[in-house]
């Protein structure tokens, strides 16, 4: 879909990245010419009186006279046209370099808890910023967070692992100030987007006061940055603090901005996304060559060549045409990386016809089994477990594709010996030392051949080994943490590797210290230790990042209100 943007882009940014080829249109424009003179005249005609022509001859008139040279002269020109590539935008960086940069400002006042947008609307934001995130797949996105002050909580970065935990932790409790202040979020815009860079900046928020509006207004006048402004709340229910709406959109029309309401499915982050990228093309450089759009023209030339297969319509022109325009065109070819490895973890992908023809002709002449044994030769593993029906080769091919949980469940069903001790294997490969080492210890009460109990009691010793080091690694690391905070218990989902120790807490370490932002930056060890805590919980972390950039902006505005006045005292 068109919007105001992308014609905007078009008018600014057309042009030819051939232009040369336009040249052929003279030559092509008088052949056209004298091609339409001699056929209008003919010499015999000429001959007979005006009053007995037009009953003795029979002439196309109006639109049909000379219908298909005038067909050739359109899709002729129309070719000329796909061959000068027209362009209005370039290609997309294949690792995301020429993404727009965003900077996202939240508001995280207790106005953002009501409940209109469930669950509410500041945890109905966070959803939304990280789809946005998905959906710009890699590029620069920086988090601001403000109520009675602004503070940023993630610089510009590309990793959403990173960004997703600290954006998680956002809450009001955080905030040093309370209130809402979305114009102290402005002096924090240029640190990261930068003067001379085009980025944008989206607002989320319910509602501005009046001097925020002048502040945006004032700032956007002067900036090369865009803004949006997605409306955070329900109009249509009823809350405490209704969302301002007439407000947001006053300060994205006089800040050359527009508003976007929160909707229940992804269409707002659709548009968000599309002004965001369009804003960049419009604005940036890139080293990125044109994108040729004239390849879509080429389906209106064919549906025009189609009409000169009729009698008498330039077929052999036709012809030519469609042999000799295709060769001057040549697929994109892009070099592939080569892996000498086997492939194991293969994407997800569409069934073809073809996939189901190879696999009809091959169920002609194999069984399954032997299917997967023709692909495990091909040192194809997950194909090959894939065809074999037998549950032993199917958990040996899992188990060379690296699937090990898949090979598990194959050895399970196995239910010898064997299979048990293939699927204690698959344990091992998982890091679950213990259950494999309880498994070993099983099959050696069994009455086992002697080649396969060697191999469970050489297994057995491994994991025995493995499984002492863990614990003995445990024992002396007991004690060096600060607390139960900074302890945790491996959920059911994580590897077993060791017996683990039993913890006595001195009733000591249970003191809760509270310690201010000046001890802990002044202790290496207090730092340490506070940063540990803060890997389990990142609130801990932005809390006291934002009273440290709190402090740190009072204090530089007393240094330069005690600078005036010394200077006043000079004078």
């Amino acid at each position: 879909m068109f919007d105001s943007l992308m014609w905007q882009q078009i008018i600014v940014q057309f042009h030819f990245i051939r232009p040369l080829w336009l040249l052929v249109l003279i030559p092509f424009g008088i052949v056209i010419y004298l091609r339409w003179k001699q056929d209008s005249k003919n010499e015999w005609q000429e001959q007979l009186p005006k009053h007995l022509r037009s009953a003795l001859t029979i002439n196309d008139a109006g639109w049909k006279k000379q219908l298909p040279l005038k067909l050739l002269g359109v899709s002729m020109f129309v070719a000329i046209i796909v061959c000068a590539g027209p362009t209005w935008q370039r290609e997309a960086s294949p690792f995301g370099e020429d993404k727009a940069a965003l900077l996202i400002v939240l508001d995280n006042s207790e106005s953002m808890l009501q409940k209109d947008l469930a669950p509410n609307r500041l945890e109905r934001s966070k959803q939304k910023i990280r789809d946005l995130i998905k959906q710009r797949q890699g590029g620069k996105t920086g988090l601001v967070v403000f109520s009675g002050s602004a503070h940023l909580a993630m610089p510009l970065t590309k990793d959403d692992s990173v960004f997703a935990p600290f954006l998680a932790a956002i809450q009001p409790d955080i905030m040093p100030v309370e209130g809402k202040n979305a114009e102290t979020a402005l002096p924090l815009i240029e640190p990261q987007l930068g003067a001379e860079s085009v980025g944008t900046v989206l607002l989320i928020t319910d509602g501005v006061n009046p001097a925020t509006t002048d502040a945006f207004k004032s700032y956007f006048e002067k900036s090369r940055h865009q803004l949006l402004v997605l409306a955070a709340g329900n109009g249509d229910r009823a809350s405490d603090n209704p969302m301002d709406l007439s407000s947001l959109k006053s300060l994205a029309s006089k800040s050359n901005g527009s508003v976007v309401e929160v909707t229940i499915d992804d269409s707002d982050i659709k548009t968000l996304n599309s002004k965001i990228e369009r804003h960049m093309q419009l604005n940036n450089e890139s080293a990125m060559p044109w994108k040729d759009m004239g390849y879509f023209l080429l389906f209106p030339v064919s549906l025009l060549m189609l009409s000169w297969f009729r009698k008498g319509w330039l077929v052999k022109w036709c012809l030519v045409a469609l042999i000799v325009f295709p060769s001057f065109y040549s697929t994109p070819t892009y070099a592939e990386t080569v892996s000498l490895k086997a492939k194991t973890n293969e994407p997800v992908k569409e069934v073809t016809a073809w996939d189901k023809t190879t696999q009809w002709w091959m169920d002609l002449w194999l069984t399954p089994d032997q299917q997967g044994q023709w692909y495990f030769d091909k040192f194809e593993y997950l194909m090959a477990a894939k065809h074999y029906q037998e549950p032993l080769k199917k958990g040996i091919a899992y188990y060379y594709a690296g699937e090990y949980k898949l090979a598990h469940s194959a050895f399970l069903q196995v239910k010898t010996n064997l299979g048990i001790f293939n699927a204690a294997n698959s344990l091992a490969r998982q890091r679950e030392y213990l259950a494999a080492r309880d498994v070993y210890q099983l099959l050696l009460e069994r009455d086992l051949e002697s080649e396969l109990k060697e191999k469970v009691e050489n297994n057995l010793s491994i994991m025995q080994g493995i499984v002492d080091e863990v614990n003995r690694m445990s024992e002396s690391q007991k004690g060096s943490t600060d607390g139960p905070e900074e302890s945790f218990e491996l959920g059911d989902d994580k590897p077993k590797t060791g017996d683990g120790a039993d913890e006595k807490v001195d009733s000591a370490l249970m003191k809760e210290e509270k310690l201010n932002a000046n001890e802990i930056l002044g202790s290496q060890e207090l730092a340490d230790k506070w940063l540990r805590r803060v890997e389990a919980d990142p609130k801990y972390f932005l809390r006291a990042k934002f009273q440290l950039q709190l402090r740190a902006q009072s204090s530089g505005s007393q240094s330069s209100v005690s600078g005036s006045e010394n200077s006043g005292e000079g004078k």
